[in-house]
């Protein structure tokens, strides 16, 4: 699929839902949330730190399928709702972007490298 496929899925979808649990870092739920979609998702791995419940879409239990359904339903059902979840999705993918995950990862790095090391255990 090309990329302005793939861009043009995300436009003509209502919701993204990721019900798999595999997800290191989910760029597709990221992606998602960049075009303004409200996001359905497994409570799993990266995923709950992508979706705010209420406010951006909502989580269920992995391998619910009935509250995967409702949370499905939900968010069809309601234009308003669904609307402002995805306008919350497109704000918080801001927080993302390569140059700000790119700092984390450098202070990070930063603060474990400040750490001075520990005296050899003695034998």
């Amino acid at each position: 699929m090309s990329e302005e496929e793939l861009v043009e899925a995300y436009r003509r979808c209502a919701v993204f839902c990721m019900p798999g649990v595999a997800e290191l870092q989910s760029l597709v739920t990221l992606e998602a949330m960049a075009a303004g979609k409200p996001v359905v998702a497994a409570d799993a791995m990266a995923l709950p730190h992508l979706v705010r419940p209420g406010r951006n879409g909502w989580l269920f239990p992995p391998g619910d399928v009935a509250a995967l359904a409702a949370r499905l339903g939900a968010v069809l059902a309601d234009d308003v709702t669904r609307r402002r979840m995805g306008e919350s999705s497109r704000e918080l993918v801001r927080a993302h972007t390569l140059d700000s995950t790119l700092d984390a990862f450098e202070d990070l790095y930063g603060r474990l490298t400040a750490v001075p090391a520990t005296a050899p255990l003695a034998a």
